[in-house]
């Protein structure tokens, strides 16, 4: 891709049956691609959500970022309430 002039700028992935959100494991999937490019977003699609079909979201920095850099849990597991993990990408 960078022969072509092209860059990796984040994700894309479905949630058939849920609503639009990120994850836990959405979270950390998404941690290594901003880690690496801190513009990096992440898209969701959920065509059965009725009232968001499609989010584009990133990780707040330096908090939520940072928080789940150090978190060393895996699959589905819950974060903090308190701090503001991520929020919708300016698009």
């Amino acid at each position: 891709m960078m022969s072509n002039g092209l860059i990796t700028l984040g994700w894309i992935h479905t949630h058939p049956r849920q609503r639009c959100f990120m994850s836990s494991i959405d979270l950390h999937t998404h941690c290594g691609y901003q880690t690496m490019l801190p513009e990096a977003i992440a898209v969701v699609y959920a065509p059965n959500d009725a009232d968001q079909h499609v989010g584009v979201y990133r990780l707040e920095t330096p908090g939520g970022l940072k928080l789940i850099q150090e978190c060393k849990m895996s699959g589905f597991h819950p974060h903090p309430d308190e701090i503001k993990i991520y929020s919708e990408a300016d698009v």
